[in-house]
């Protein structure tokens, strides 16, 4: 095979070597740390805006809400894109496009309602990244690495949460909360120049609209992945939106809480690198081992759940380990699935997790609000459990296939 038909075939036909893997990585998870970073700044300066946008916390979650929609609509399109024009091309234009995002919200928005639309196209330039970094790494990474690869690409979200939970207060003190979003806007323009100008064939794209994916897994198995992803996602945002405000109310202090979810985050982003490189060594079926996590992630929800202030200082860090460490299994199961058209593949998976990150939490808040929180935390356990069940679904109909 040539080697513009094994990239077209979406199979690096020579990997990089390992410092080339390395620095393509550190490009990869740069590029998502610009386009998750706002999502996180959004939480952390929410307060401080609101005065001056008339951000009420129902609006807030309104915000979010029109950023996860923009990405769950957009990411079937936004990765069958990247499958087109190349992994280069998909990681450079959202990170440039989100810089004059970024740069609007911090100098010119005077409204809510601009600020979510703003938020919509924050949400496109997320979709389109996402299955960008999966080809990228998927070409660029050796096989026997991908799993080691995909667990720092998935550390980036835990980062960027942390990023912006520890910067942005020292930043607030001193300059307001609008040049927070131009600094932000400079991370994602310094990302959005680290991605390669010159890649070659690995960071080109089949240039068809119709994506040819003879060999792969069949859509029946991603749709069930997805909507494992999507089931696991709720977990995910319900953990980091509700962890702090759960404690507070189990009867910890508002300030160890935050350093609870501080402390939790930290062995998250070590969890998501750990099980990346298990997943490299096991002979376990790599299905089998991301439903087991989910079912033992359930668990630690349920102590959550039922163990008051205890359950919170021994369940979170277990509940960010367990719970919330399983997507980069999830990211190279379906890459694995689907060698000839990634990143469509992942964009299909993102589509469910997007769509639980917009369920979930209006799901746990009118839980919480009526039964209370230990009633979310079960729910939200229950999720999980589905998950599972999900990932089983999807494996019996790669062993039918």
């Amino acid at each position: 095979m040539t080697r513009a038909g094994a990239v077209a075939a979406g199979r690096p036909e020579d990997p990089a070597t390992s410092g080339q893997a390395v620095r393509s990585l550190a490009v990869a998870v740069f590029a998502l740390v610009a386009t998750i970073l706002p999502s996180y700044l959004l939480g952390t300066l929410a307060v401080s805006m609101g005065p001056e946008l008339g951000l009420t916390p129902a609006l807030l979650g309104v915000v979010v809400a029109c950023r996860f929609a923009g990405a769950a609509v957009s990411s079937p399109f936004a990765g069958r894109w990247v499958e087109r024009l190349g992994p280069v091309q998909g990681l450079r234009l959202p990170v440039l496009a989100l810089v004059v995002v970024l740069l609007v919200i911090g100098l010119l928005v005077r409204q809510w309602w601009v600020l979510a639309l703003l938020m919509v196209v924050g949400g496109v330039a997320l979709a389109t990244v996402q299955p960008a970094a999966d080809v990228w790494v998927s070409r660029r990474v050796r096989a026997e690495h991908q799993g080691l690869a995909f667990g720092f690409k998935q550390a980036a979200i835990p980062a960027a949460a942390l990023l912006a939970g520890s910067l942005v207060p020292t930043a607030l003190a001193a300059w307001g909360w609008r040049p927070v979003w131009v600094v932000a806007a400079c991370v994602a323009l310094l990302a959005g120049v680290a991605v390669p100008w010159r890649a070659g064939a690995t960071g080109a794209g089949t240039g068809r609209a119709r994506l040819d994916r003879t060999g792969d897994e069949p859509v029946s198995s991603l749709v069930w992945l997805a909507v494992s992803f999507g089931l696991a996602s709720v977990a995910v945002v319900n953990l980091t939106t509700f962890l702090v405000v759960g404690a507070v109310d189990a009867g910890l202090g508002e300030g160890a809480a935050g350093l609870l979810f501080g402390l939790s985050g930290a062995a998250g982003i070590v969890a998501r690198v750990a099980l990346g490189r298990l997943a490299d060594r096991t002979r376990w079926d790599l299905l089998v081992l991301l439903a087991c996590l989910q079912v033992v992630g359930a668990g630690t929800f349920v102590l959550l759940g039922l163990a008051g202030p205890v359950g919170y200082l021994v369940g979170a860090p277990l509940a960010f380990v367990f719970g919330l460490g399983w997507p980069g299994l999830m990211m190279l199961a379906v890459v694995r699935a689907s060698p000839r058209a990634p990143g469509a593949a992942t964009g299909m998976a993102n589509t469910g997790s997007f769509v639980g990150s917009i369920l979930g939490p209006p799901c746990f808040g009118l839980v919480a609000a009526h039964v209370g929180y230990p009633a979310g935390w079960l729910g939200t356990a229950a999720s999980l459990l589905l998950a599972a069940a999900a990932v089983l679904v999807a494996r019996a109909g790669r062993r039918r296939s």
